[in-house]
């Protein structure tokens, strides 16, 4: 079995994504933290970790960016995932109960037509979707509702007050396969993801987009962080996902030519996308 480490309780989305990638049975375990994750993954070199990247709702999680260029892990693999949620309750406990609500804050922003209908709740954020649905039922609260996803309803034996919470029905979350070790993907459905940065001058960024373009490898996504290391305000990493494994001959001429026009570069992974 594999050993895959996720941020989250038994349940959560993050440990979903993972049965999903690996299509088999896992070896798996929740941190309280991104950082616990990842400080895990660099103890534990034959585990791999799940986390989300982006959701299609709220948009990126950016501090998980931030650390994979921290702890120096590859992007080993990608699964997306459709994320639908519930409002859960002991049960017996109806709707007019309710007084307080949990879930994670992300989860909360995908809710807000929900919560925007029922002003009646005050909103409580917890660490993780699955973490709330299991301290309402540990704690056997008799006002208070879980925010969750549908493994979370089944494992910790909830009662479904309102299905599909969701704003918008097309709610998908991105995940990274995370590792220690590279592990660098060819043939059908890779992505390869990259990061650099840059000096200030007129026209760089067009520069460095340009030699994607000119080979016709097609951008999957473009992310901008601040450059913390740069000494300076308003500097920039800017991480690049594309089409085309770093085996591949214009994909792999592509960054040598970027090398060229950058201060810094890293290559994160070519992986497999489910």
């Amino acid at each position: 079995m594999k050993r895959v480490l996720f941020q989250g309780e038994r349940g959560c989305f993050s440990e979903a994504a993972a049965y999903k990638y690996f299509n088999e049975r896992i070896d798996g375990k929740g941190f309280f933290t991104f950082e616990e994750v990842f400080q895990a993954l660099k103890d534990d070199p034959k585990a791999y970790g799940v986390l989300p990247i982006e959701n299609s709702l709220v948009g990126s999680i950016r501090r998980n960016y931030d650390l994979i260029l921290d702890y120096g892990l590859a992007i080993v693999g990608e699964v997306s995932l459709k994320i639908t949620y519930n409002l859960l309750a002991n049960p017996g406990m109806p709707m007019s109960s309710i007084k307080e609500i949990w879930s994670h804050p992300v989860a909360l922003e995908q809710c807000r037509n929900f919560l925007a209908a029922h002003p009646e709740f005050d909103v409580r954020p917890v660490y993780d979707t699955a973490g709330a649905a299991k301290k309402v039922k540990e704690e056997g609260q008799q006002c208070v509702g879980a925010i969750s996803g549908p493994r979370a309803t089944e494992i910790y034996g909830l009662d479904v007050l309102e299905s599909k919470i969701e704003d918008h029905a097309e709610n998908y979350t991105r995940f990274y396969v995370l590792s220690t070790n590279e592990e660098i993907a060819t043939g059908e459905n890779v992505k390869s993801s990259l990061v650099f940065g840059i000096n200030d001058s007129p026209g760089i960024l067009f520069k460095c987009l340009s030699v994607f373009a000119l080979r016709n490898i097609n951008l999957a996504k473009l992310e901008s962080r601040p450059n913390l290391n740069s000494g300076k305000p308003w500097q920039y990493l800017f991480y690049i996902d594309f089409y085309g494994s770093i085996e591949d001959e214009k994909c792999s001429s592509a960054v040598e030519n970027l090398q060229e026009v950058v201060s810094y570069l890293q290559f994160l992974g070519s992986y497999h996308v489910k």
